[in-house]
């Protein structure tokens, strides 16, 4: 008894699928195929297929048929332009621009010391008044008598007195009449210069010596920090 779902090739007998739509061996079409592409399973589907990339219209309409449009040109526009003259070395009796800076940023550094130093005696000798107003001694024999706690005591009030405007504006209190800023804006960084830049004041005669005698006019609290004070806005002062 034969099995009704199995064929055979009639060119080679080999047999074959009832679901298939050709011979694997000698590659003869038994029936032709039963949707409108070939089955997976067909080997000359393969043969027949086209990987080519559909075509596209160009989208330039007007390509090829623009009139090319003449250009007149002088003979003279042709002709290469002249190299500019080369510029003039400065006279020496004129200074240079980096000397100019750095004698425009003296006086102003002198005088936000000067007037910082002056404001900080000040503010020290108020909150060394107040205590011995309210203890009933003088201000001398309070300094004398109890120096460990008020020598502490000073030294917060004349810290407070640079670090509150320099971490918030960026400028001590004098700065701002003079036009001086210090460019950084990290807090830690303000911070460390308020510090320095108070001892700079309380050694103002220091401070000084020290723009006098260095290049760029720095201040004591600059050699200490490695920072450096600019003009406002943007001008450098150094």
């Amino acid at each position: 008894m034969t099995n009704p779902t199995r064929r055979t090739c009639p060119s080679c007998q080999t047999r074959l699928s009832p679901l298939a739509a050709e011979c694997p061996e000698c590659g003869l079409a038994l029936a032709p195929p039963r949707m409108g592409r070939p089955l997976l399973f067909q080997a000359s589907a393969l043969a027949q297929a086209r990987f080519d990339a559909p075509p596209r219209a160009l989208t330039a309409p007007a390509l090829g048929r623009v009139a090319p449009v003449s250009v007149e040109v002088r003979p003279e526009e042709l002709e290469r332009p002249e190299q500019p003259a080369p510029l003039a070395p400065p006279s020496p009796s004129q200074p240079a621009l980096g000397a100019q800076e750095s004698a425009a940023s003296f006086w102003p550094l002198v005088k936000v010391e000067a007037t910082e130093a002056l404001l900080l005696t000040l503010v020290q000798g108020l909150a060394l008044l107040l205590p011995a107003w309210a203890v009933g001694v003088g201000p001398g024999r309070l300094f004398s008598g109890a120096w460990p706690m008020v020598v502490p005591y000073l030294f917060a009030v004349s810290w407070m007195l640079f670090m509150a405007p320099l971490v918030l504006t960026g400028q001590s209190p004098m700065m701002g009449f003079f036009g001086v800023t210090l460019p950084e804006n990290t807090p830690e960084r303000r911070m460390a210069f308020s510090l320095v830049h108070m001892v700079s004041v309380l050694f103002f005669p220091l401070s000084f010596l020290c723009m006098v005698l260095s290049p760029r006019h720095q201040t004591l609290a600059e050699l200490l920090s490695g920072q450096e004070l600019l003009a406002r806005p943007t001008a450098r002062m150094r």
